[in-house]
């Protein structure tokens, strides 16, 4: 369903599959995988390394939850749920390793680890007549982009989230 390199280290990478299993493949030894993470009960749709703190990544799935992930551990870190929707897309900050946005059908959210890991710090509702698809964020901009299932993007603009200079979860 999807898969990410790891940031540093091109050899590595991380399979996201339909049963809700992630595989951390490598280029290398494509006869076997190095490592499986179970923790979804749905499809995998995002997995994503963590660029600042490059031992961590965040996957999400049709079963409502974004889960963090140590790359050494099969056992999930935290489990991330604010609504009751699949997570379709989820995406890293450049500028902090603890920020991430999520976006479901009805909302895109802003998660910052040093505030709160219970709920997000920011949530926007999508216009109900559409719904939100993907999310990322835009490199050297305070600046998150939401695209949607009308193939529009959102541009929203990021005001007093702190970042910190702190690159280790």
């Amino acid at each position: 369903m999807c898969f990410d390199f790891h940031p540093k280290d091109t050899n590595f990478y991380l399979a996201g599959t339909e049963e809700g299993s992630i595989y951390q493949c490598s280029c290398s030894s494509n006869e076997q995988f190095l490592k499986t993470y179970r923790g979804h009960k749905g499809p995998v749709y995002k997995v994503t390394w963590n660029p600042l703190s490059t031992d961590m990544f965040l996957s999400c799935s049709a079963d409502w939850n974004i889960i963090l992930w140590h790359r050494h551990s099969q056992t999930p870190v935290l489990t991330f749920s604010s609504a009751s929707a699949f997570v379709h897309d989820i995406m890293w900050s450049s500028k902090s390793a603890f920020m991430f946005a999520a976006v479901n059908e009805s909302r895109v959210e802003i998660w910052d680890l040093r505030v709160s890991i219970l709920e997000p710090v920011l949530s926007r509702f999508a216009n109900p007549t559409v719904k939100f698809t993907s999310v990322l964020f835009a490199k050297n901009t305070d600046c998150l982009l939401v695209g949607d299932s009308e193939g529009e993007v959102s541009v929203f603009l990021l005001q007093n989230l702190a970042a910190l200079n702190n690159s280790k979860v």
